[in-house]
């Protein structure tokens, strides 16, 4: 997943789109890590998908479930207007 949302964003600067983009930025690893690292009370300097993998593994859980749970959890957050 991670590999799949860095392309998407790179074909969006390639081709000059203008988006939101929570999970990659040059620099930084985006909203959705910060958010993330708060809700699990640490920091990885793996990024979000290996500690999503290990979260998922813990809770017996897929990790594409989880990260999508996930990632609706920080959408309700990051934007309550529109959840």
């Amino acid at each position: 997943m991670d590999s799949m949302l860095i392309g998407y964003r790179a074909a969006m600067a390639v081709h000059g789109a203008e988006e939101d983009f929570a999970f990659w930025s040059p620099g930084t690893q985006g909203p959705f890590a910060e958010w993330l690292w708060q809700r699990l009370g640490r920091h990885s300097s793996l990024g979000w998908a290996a500690e999503i993998e290990r979260e998922a593994e813990k809770d017996g859980v897929p990790a594409v479930e989880l990260f999508f749970s996930l990632f609706d959890e920080y959408r309700r957050e990051a934007h309550p207007a529109e959840g």
